[in-house]
This record gives structure tokens, sequence and C-alpha cells, in this order.
């Protein structure tokens, strides 16, 4: 059926909620009270305004419900047969009360001379006249009424007003046990006699990087050298020698120069200039330190009117050691890189399990080793200090599930239970040893430790029904004859009232606990 909830506010009234109810299109409301420490007195408590919202409610055919703690309104609503909640969840799963047919009698529909049953009552038995016989026999019958009930009270009283709490602590031992389990890829199920639980081939995409130094040598030229040629005319005509004239050394690897200033050697055969020159980058370094009288070359068409020479040695040219990248550190960051994976895939398994699985490290291998995809920031002969190489490939590793191994340790500690005690669980304790991977990588064997308490077992429902009834001492006697006990820790019995002497007759009436 359709329900409205309607939410009261500490400023509520009569008249506001019944004007609320106006508004209301479904079969039901519920009227929620706001929560106590929000009011600074209490709201629509009164029967009276019940009864008017009651009314209200039913002439709209609204069935109506409360939800409040106020016991006054509980009362109220009880006698009126509103349904009452503690939560509007509550309202949901209970069945609802059925509203009276007639909240009130309107005085139009009593006559006017109709006579108070109450008086009637009264007035009957005033003028009624008892004799001897019957004055004795209502005696007698208050007296067995009011005997019955006091019996009846102390029964019920003798049955459910005691109480017990009994608490027993059993005796109890430790055991351990020390199992090797191999984890097989190729099981699904533990196998307890033959000592072999299930484990889990799984691959990853891994990528890993990796940087060792480089081990190669060079020089490198640093800076260039420079001079001053002298050019000779050949011809009676002035040359113009423009800036950047190339000059050269003979031979096979010439030292190559080039002028820095533009200049002009005067007409006449025989007449000289100085110009200064600096060696180009393919002579840089100490290759520019050229001796004097052998930059001789002019490279163009000024060689046909021109000769040069250098009267003197140039100078300024000089190299630096830099490192360059060779195949053996190429190979050697391969190997590096291979192993940093291995590790790296480590981590990343672990992060991807679950609780209790665990990998097995010597497990982990490359599946497509030799086929990786590699990247090397610098090839062999780029001069490098560092070289850094990005390797991505698939890893496999053997998983093992740590809880499947404990399992199995159970099974085989559960063997030294001795007869009449039980394993507590709470107890267990697990240590793991050595994981140590077997042949062809699919198998591993696993060293693990379980150890824990087992107690006397004592069943709480059969202690409560012999306890049933029995003195205190009693009780005591009996439980320490019957069961295996602490002895450093006796049993404790406390009963309620305390001036009772003996356990609840009724079991029910008792709690036993067994303490571990």
């Amino acid at each position: 059926m359709k329900l409205q909830i309607i939410q009261l506010e500490p400023y509520d009234d009569v008249a506001s909620v019944r004007d609320r109810l106006s508004f209301v299109k479904a079969e039901r409301a519920l009227l929620v009270y706001p929560a106590p420490s929000r009011l600074t007195y209490p709201i629509l408590a009164r029967k009276l305004d019940l009864v008017l919202i009651q009314r209200e409610a039913a002439r709209r055919g609204i069935r109506l419900a409360l939800v409040s703690r106020d016991p006054d309104v509980i009362d109220a609503a009880h006698d009126l047969n509103i349904s009452v909640f503690s939560s509007v969840y509550a309202s949901q799963r209970q069945r609802w009360k059925k509203a009276l047919n007639k909240i009130f009698v309107d005085r139009s529909d009593r006559p006017l001379d109709a006579p108070d049953p109450h008086e009637l009552l009264l007035r009957r038995s005033r003028e009624q006249v008892l004799s001897p016989r019957q004055r004795l026999v209502r005696r007698i019958a208050r007296v067995s009424v009011i005997g019955s009930l006091a019996a009846a009270f102390l029964l019920v009283a003798y049955f459910l007003l005691p109480a017990a709490e009994v608490v027993i602590y059993p005796a109890k031992d430790q055991i351990d046990a020390a199992v090797t389990l191999i984890a097989d890829a190729s099981l699904t199920a533990i196998d307890v006699e033959g000592k072999r639980i299930p484990a889990a081939l799984q691959t990853l995409e891994v990528e890993s990087r990796a940087s060792i130094p480089t081990t190669g040598l060079i020089d490198v030229p640093t800076t260039l050298a420079s001079g001053i040629v002298v050019f000779t005319n050949r011809i009676e005509s002035a040359v113009e020698i423009p800036q950047g004239t190339i000059l050269s050394t003979p031979g096979a690897r010439p030292a190559r120069f080039r002028t820095t200033e533009a200049v002009i050697v005067g007409a006449g055969v025989g007449q000289e200039v100085n110009a200064r020159i600096e060696a180009l980058e393919d002579s840089a370094g100490t290759r520019g330190n050229i001796e004097a009288n052998l930059i001789i070359n002019i490279e163009g068409d000024l060689a046909r009117l021109l000769s040069v020479r250098n009267p003197e040695a140039t100078q300024g040219g000089s190299v630096r050691e830099q490192n360059i990248v060779t195949q053996a550190d190429a190979d050697n960051l391969l190997i590096v890189a291979r192993e940093k994976l291995r590790q790296d895939a480590l981590a990343t398994f672990g992060g991807k399990l679950g609780g209790t699985q665990i990998v097995v490290p010597e497990s982990i291998r490359i599946i497509n080793q030799g086929q990786e995809e590699a990247t090397y920031n610098a090839f062999v002969g780029d001069p490098a200090d560092t070289l850094t190489l990005t390797l991505r490939a698939r890893v496999q590793a053997l998983i093992i599930d740590e809880q499947a191994a404990r399992q199995a340790a159970v099974a085989s500690l559960s063997t030294q239970i001795p007869p009449g005690r039980a394993l507590i669980p709470e107890s267990l304790r697990f240590t793991r040893g050595t994981v140590q991977l077997l042949a062809e990588g699919r198998e591993a064997s696993l060293f693990i430790t379980a150890s824990g308490d087992v107690a006397a077992r004592i069943n709480p429902d059969e202690v409560t029904r012999r306890l049933a009834g029995m003195g205190v001492g009693a009780a005591l006697e009996l439980l320490d004859r019957s069961y295996l006990l602490d002895p450093r820790r006796p049993p404790e019995i406390s009963i309620f009232p305390g001036f009772f002497w003996q356990l609840p007759a009724l079991p029910v009436r008792i709690t036993v606990r067994v303490v571990q």
C-alpha cells in the first residue's frame, strides 16, 4: 500500500498536522516525531491531540501510524489503537493496527435520559442484601483467590526469578606440527595425504629501466686553434680577399682554416698582407695546432692569384676526454636490466595478489627472453656518460596460496589432538619457512609450522542440564569430578539474587561460559 511520511517539526501542533493531512494522497500516513534532543517541550503528546488528528485521518480515509519514543505518546496511541514504531524502517516491516471504527461517541448519539452504567452498578451493589452464607462464600472465595495468586507468584518467582552464571576454565595443552608441502601448478585441490597443495602460474607484462656508466673514451675538441697567415700577390693588380676564405695544409687529411676578416693585398707582384685565421670545426682541437709554414693551400679561384703561408705556428686548439658507449656496455646493461626486471616483477606480482598469496622468487622468468622490447638512450659509439635501457617483457611466476598450506598444516596438526580435547581455533599460529623452486619451475617446496592450544571438550548445554537445581557446593564438586578443568583456575558460580541458596531449577536460567 502507498505510504506517505510526514516529518513533524518542533513547532507543529494539531492544526498544522491536520492541514498537512489534507495534502496526503496515499492510503497510509506515518507521522515521524522529532528527536527528543530537538525538543524544548513535548509536542502532540496529549491524548486529545491524537484524537483530533486520528479523526481527521479517518475522515479522509487515511490509515495513521506514528514513529516516536515518547512514553506519553506511546500510551495515548495504545489507547486509541494507533500503531507506534521505533523507526521508519520498523514501520515498513511490522504490521499496522486497524483503526477503531468509531473514535468517539457524539453526545447526540446518547439519549438524554440514559443512566450512567457505572452509577447503575454502584446502586445495584448498595441495594443488594447478602445472606451470612453468601458473605462467607465470598470471603472464602477472596481468600482462596488471594492465596492462589500468592502461591502462583511464589512458584513463578522460584522458577523464573533466580539466575546463575557458571564460568568454566577447561584444562589445555599446546601442540605443534611441522610439515613440508609441495606446491604443484597442475593440482586443483589439496592432497592432504600426499602433502601437496595447488599452485598457479601467472603472467604479467612488466617494464623496467636500468642505467650503468659508460666505459669507452675518446678525445673531444673543446676549442679552435687560431693564428696569422701572410698572403703574397702573384699579379700586378690588387686582389681583395673576402672573410671566410678557406686555407689548408697539404696531405690526405689536411687541417682547414678560414679567414676571420676581409683584407686587400696591394697591386704588384710580391705585395703582402697579413690576415687572421681560425680552424674549422672539422679541424677543431689539437688538430688545428699547425707548425709554421705548413698552411700553404688556398681553396677556390684565389689560388691562381695569391700564395699563402703561416709565418708562426697556430695555437689554442685543445681537447677533453669524453665517455662513449661501447658494445660491452650495451651487453652488460642488458644483463643488469633483466635482473632488475625480475625484481620489479616480484613487487608487481606482490601488489596484485591476495592477502595469503605469495610469489616464489626463484620462479620468476622472462618468457620472451631475447625478444624483449629494448630501448637504449644511445647507440654504440655515441658520446654519453650514462647508458640507460628501458626493457619491456612478459614475465611468469609461480604463485602459492598460503591459506591452502595452512589448511594442510592444520590437518597434520589435528592428528595430534588427544582424545577428549578440542583444538582452539583462535590459538592457531603459523610460521612459514623456506620456499624452494623445484625442477621445471612448476613446483616448489614449502616448509610451514603450525601450533595451537587444545582444551578439554565441554558442552555448555549438558552442563546447564546437570547443574539445574543443585546447590553451589554440589555443583562445584560435580564440575571438578566430571570434567578436566584448569587446576589453576577453579570454576566460578554467581547466583542472582544473592539470597538464593541453589542454582535455578530451570536450565534456561543458567548461563554457562567456557573460557578457553
